[in-house]
């Protein structure tokens, strides 16, 4: 590990002559420009922005770009600062590749300064433009400042911001000393220092680096550093093929991590989840194009028949690793005798119910993927594998007492959701069945439910109802995503019924119980039975329906 300084200019000269730059696994530049407003004033005012942390592998020769001769000193941690000063001196880093996004880039990352807002040089003002600061000649675009070579361009620049601000020759000989004075305190910053650690380990090594490194609470994990050496035996397959594919998943509501893939592949190629104990050869061009092809298959087709019972959002699963082994296991036993995907779908949900995924879970994937792939057969695999969990099949009544919106109870929500799609519920404002649009068609990718009050919070609260209570999944229904939700918002269940004309059979849809139910077809009784006297009523009641519904709807999935 080497340590040294280097100045925002020549990090910037790097980017820009390719002496530097992103692997394939680093996200796009995401920074707003009050972000880049910032980093530009905290350099301006000396103040700390971090180290740089730059890999030096010289084995790796695909970086996102990959035209043309191949840098080999790497940014790991610093890509978005290190964009951030090439937008403030204006040069075009050389992993950017369109230019005319660049023009734009420019125009939306203008900082600018007010360099006669203060009398104090260290409390210029840094702002973002708009019409009043463009027209205004002391507010002068950083980028004039900073792009500059040649410190004696300053003079000139200095002359001409006072020529604008006043007419009057002798003001204006007292303002060109303070305007040259703060150009040039401005113009230090490309002469600011940035610490700079390089490291040149194993790929292997780097991604326990990469584990262990953590900026603003996103941690670069061991898959994607796998990435990396993957590109580094397939040149272009990352940019060529796994980035289009997974960026088109996340297009259609499956915003995947590397991990998911990467695990997937290992399932299937190597049975086993845990990378570790997957050989370095696996990722050689004769390895992977073909455990990538099968990848490749398998994904979407499994979640094309998730979609086909309501799941088509990765939002709506309590825990994404979880479909890693659903992956390996559809991709080993789907077409042949004996599998059943509503099998593989009911131990796939009370794996979500047990949290047997969630959290640090690489241990129980990897044993998990070795028993998908060692079965003698698809149900001894399931059976295997439902061994393993530590929950019931079947759904208890008061577990729909719980509060919806707690982390614990993500399955139990699930469960809700995939009741009402199962039971063709409806929306109750626009009338268009959940999960499909407004022409009648599925929805496919992407749908996110919206989570219901039956009982509006603002109601039961007037009541003094507990927020556990009001919170309840038995007081939960789901709308579709872009209802006009505020119709029913602080309405008595009685009084949108009534106004919406939401009919008995939408009602019991949605499993609300008969007496409930029956209710919307008199007025009177409406007005009694969905009195807020009687929500305790309904949540035990409809607790009740959940349960026995759940529980029909995992036994059909199960087959028992």
């Amino acid at each position: 590990m080497a340590i040294e300084q280097l100045k925002v200019r020549e990090i910037v000269r790097q980017a820009v002559g390719k002496n530097v730059d992103i692997p394939e696994f680093q996200r796009e530049f995401v920074w707003d420009p009050e972000q880049v407003k910032k980093l530009a004033e905290s350099l301006y005012r000396d103040y700390p922005v971090g180290s740089f942390l730059l890999w030096d592998s010289s084995e790796y020769q695909e970086a996102k770009t990959a035209q043309g001769s191949q840098a080999s000193l790497w940014i790991v941690d610093g890509q978005q600062r290190t964009t951030a000063l090439c937008l403030l001196l204006g040069q075009k880093p050389y992993w950017w590749g369109d230019v005319e996004k660049w023009n734009k880039a420019l125009e939306r990352y203008d900082v600018m300064v007010n360099l006669l807002s203060s009398e104090d040089d260290d409390r210029l003002e840094f702002s973002l433009p708009n019409p009043i600061r463009r027209s205004d000649p002391s507010w002068i675009s950083l980028r004039r400042v900073l792009g500059m070579e040649n410190v004696g361009g300053l003079t000139s620049l200095a002359r001409e911001i006072v020529r604008a601000v006043s007419s009057d020759p002798a003001q204006r000989e007292e303002l060109l000393d303070k305007v040259h004075a703060r150009l040039l305190r401005l113009w230090q910053i490309r002469e600011r220092d940035i610490p700079i650690i390089k490291i040149s380990h194993e790929v292997e090594d780097v991604a326990e680096i990469f584990a262990r490194l953590n900026q603003e609470g996103t941690r670069v994990k061991e898959a994607d550093v796998i990435l990396a050496l993957a590109a580094v035996q397939n040149p272009g397959w990352v940019r060529e093929e796994y980035l289009p594919f997974r960026n088109q998943l996340e297009d259609d509501g499956w915003d995947l991590d590397a991990g998911i893939f990467v695990r997937t592949m290992t399932g299937i190629g190597k049975g086993r989840a845990r990378l570790i104990e997957v050989p370095k050869d696996f990722w050689n061009p004769q390895n992977l194009l073909t455990v990538w092809k099968a990848a490749r298959e398998t994904i979407p087709e499994v979640l094309k028949r998730l979609a086909e019972v309501g799941i088509m959002s990765a939002n709506l699963l309590p825990s994404t690793n979880s479909l890693i082994p659903l992956f390996v296991l559809h991709h080993r036993w789907g077409g042949k005798q004996g599998y059943r995907f509503g099998k593989a779908l009911w131990w796939f949900l009370l794996a979500n119910r047990d949290g047997r995924y969630s959290g640090s879970a690489i241990t129980s994937l990897n044993e998990d993927v070795r028993t998908i792939t060692e079965a003698t057969d698809f149900e001894q695999a399931i059976e295997n594998l439902w061994k393993r969990l530590r929950v019931s099949s079947e759904v208890a009544e008061d577990e729909f007492l719980n509060r919806y919106d707690r982390a614990g109870h993500r399955f139990l929500r699930l469960m809700l959701y995939l009741l009402v799609f199962h039971h063709e519920a409806r929306d109750w404002v626009d009338g268009t069945r959940i999960g499909y649009d407004k022409t009648g068609a599925r929805i496919t990718a992407g749908f996110e439910p919206q989570w219901h009050h039956i009982y509006p919070r603002s109601v039961l609260r007037k009541a003094n109802i507990p927020d556990d209570e009001i919170h309840c999944l038995a007081n939960i229904t789901v709308l579709n995503e872009r209802t006009n939700v505020h119709k029913l918002s602080g309405k008595p269940p009685s009084r949108y019924i009534q106004e919406f004309r939401i009919s008995e059979q939408n009602l019991r849809s949605h499993l609300i119980p008969d007496p409930f139910a029956r209710a919307a077809n008199e007025e009177a009784l409406l007005k009694e039975q969905w009195g807020v006297e009687r929500y305790t009523d309904f949540l035990i009641e409809r607790a009740k329906l959940l349960a026995k519904e759940a529980n029909a709807f995992l036994q059909e999935l199960g087959g028992s």
